[in-house]
């Protein structure tokens, strides 16, 4: 890769992993940031709403109680009082009770047996002994879960209170809230909760009873699975980040309702929670991007100031390199690259000096080199001559034929034996046997310290070719090992004459030469 690539590369992959560093880390710490105060402004949201439907159940509860300690109330359970006179009275208590308080949708007093004596609704004589609302309410004050009346078909709450007669049992008295006007305007107030956020009651069959700002018919009618409150204990004050009963991803706090077992839900669609982190890391991504576009412009200017000199540098080496040796590669840069082509032009200058001392050296080396190689010339030619005499004088010695007595040549033979040699000695033998036209040759080993097979059958084959040529052989000066070697490896030498020393050798060729035999009686011998 290129200098300049690298340093543009480099330059690049800093202002990405600087950008999406930055990107990461903001956005994590943004969002811990964020989600933390989204979570304390639902605290206080679901903290606040659920004091004030505390307050409000409570006002309820001391409502009712303060009724059922009224004389209306306390007289229409009393047999022992008239009974038009009781029930005129509380007729007029319970009218002008629903005028004054309009939250209040129906009132209701029950006997000791549950049975309806009093009402603001046409239900008197309906046995309540076996609802929850009798059953608690004998036994202090008592708030139902919500329910749907069923003559106006609206969400109501049912207070109950006992009645008490000369401090002994004697009814309950009722009183059904409008939840409209009380626990809805607390749940469906918006405030503090942007576009996406809600605050909603959950009872304790996980059912919504509160209205709810992004769907319809939710009260008794929408289950909310994900929020457990089976007891007041397990129904913990929570913030966790889940799904709601739309799907929806969402951050939430839900507070636990005293008393009622109910849970009182604060949310906020994630998306939204979290809109100014989002809008943060769109902000930076695009700062980013920015920063790119710089710092490829900035790195593509910084790459080319620094590697120019470099380039330069470059080319020069690559122009000297082809044989452009006047090429200057010096550059003006202050930095250190430019003191370096600055070194390395110095170095070039004295690479050329040494050059050019080089080449005149190289010169006068030739102008030697001719004179040594012409006394070389003459040198080797002395040498060949000599060499040529030498292997002459070597054939002869190697083969040394010498005629000791009238037809009488003798070969004494002296070192090793090897196939060259054997060559020559025969070429000699034959070439002297039939120049002086000699009838015996002795052949005299006593100078060999080998003889193994090769040298017994060549011996036997210059034997042979001698006595073609008529003369008789005599092999004389064989060693005691040399004859315990050929008698080992079994050759036969009994055609070959053979005595023990060249004067042995001799006087025997004298008696062959000088006695008068004839070739046939030499035979016999």
């Amino acid at each position: 890769m290129k200098i300049r690539l690298k340093i543009f590369a480099i330059a690049i992959a800093l202002v990405l992993a600087t950008g999406i560093g930055t990107i990461v880390v903001s956005y994590s710490v943004s969002k811990g940031i964020v989600t933390g105060e989204v979570y304390a402004r639902l605290e206080t949201t679901a903290q606040s709403r659920a004091d004030h439907i505390e307050t409000t159940l409570s006002n309820h509860r001391e409502f009712v109680e303060m009724m059922a300690v009224g004389n209306a109330f306390v007289d229409v359970v009393d047999e022992s009082k008239n009974y038009t006179w009781r029930m005129e009275q509380i007729n007029r208590r319970i009218t002008n009770t629903r005028k004054i308080c309009e939250d209040i949708c129906g009132i209701m007093v029950l006997d000791t047996n549950g049975t309806v004596i009093a009402s603001s609704a046409q239900n008197i004589g309906r046995d309540e002994s076996a609802t929850a609302i009798f059953q608690r309410g004998k036994d202090g004050v008592y708030t139902d879960d919500l329910r749907i009346c069923e003559q106006t078909g609206d969400p109501v709450i049912g207070t109950a209170a006992p009645i008490l007669v000369d401090g002994e049992f004697a009814g309950v008295t009722v009183v059904y809230f409008d939840a409209e006007d009380g626990l809805f305007k607390i749940t469906t107030d918006g405030t503090g909760l942007g576009e996406t956020g809600e605050v909603y009651l959950v009872n304790r069959d996980n059912y919504m009873i509160s209205p709810s700002r992004n769907a319809r018919d939710v009260v008794l009618n929408q289950l909310v699975g994900e929020i457990e409150h089976t007891g007041e204990e397990d129904c913990g004050h929570a913030a966790v980040l889940t799904k709601n009963y739309l799907g929806t991803d969402v951050l939430r706090v839900h507070k636990h309702i005293d008393e009622m077992n109910w849970t009182l839900v604060s949310e906020i669609s994630q998306e939204e929670a979290l809109a100014p982190v989002t809008g943060l890391t769109r902000m930076l991504f695009i700062i980013t991007i920015f920063l790119l576009a710089a710092g490829i412009v900035v790195s593509a200017i910084l790459s080319g100031t620094i590697t120019e000199p470099i380039v330069t540098l470059q080319k020069g080496i690559v122009a000297m390199e082809m044989g452009d040796e006047d090429r200057r590669v010096e550059t003006d840069a202050d930095d250190e690259i430019g003191e370096l082509s600055r070194a390395f032009e110095r170095m070039l200058s004295e690479v050329r000096q040494s050059r050019a001392e080089l080449e005149e050296y190289n010169l006068n080396l030739e102008t030697q080199i001719e004179e040594r190689t012409k006394r070389l010339t003459e040198s080797e030619e002395y040498l060949k001559e000599l060499v040529n005499k030498l292997r002459i004088s070597q054939e002869g010695l190697s083969a040394p034929v010498v005629q000791i007595w009238d037809r009488i040549l003798a070969l004494p033979l002296i070192g090793a034996i090897d196939e060259q040699r054997i060559e020559t000695i025969m070429g000699t033998l034959l070439s002297e046997v039939t120049r002086t036209q000699s009838d015996v040759v002795i052949l005299d080993v006593t100078g060999v310290h080998e003889i193994d097979t090769y040298v017994t059958n060549q011996l036997i084959r210059i034997v042979a070719a001698a006595q073609l040529l008529g003369a008789d052989c005599i092999v004389t000066g064989v060693r005691p090992e040399s004859a315990q070697t050929i008698v080992e490896l079994g050759i036969d030498m009994s055609d070959i004459v053979t005595r023990r020393t060249l004067q042995e050798g001799l006087a025997y060729a004298l008696k062959l030469t000088g006695g008068g035999l004839t070739r046939e009686e030499r035979g016999s011998n």
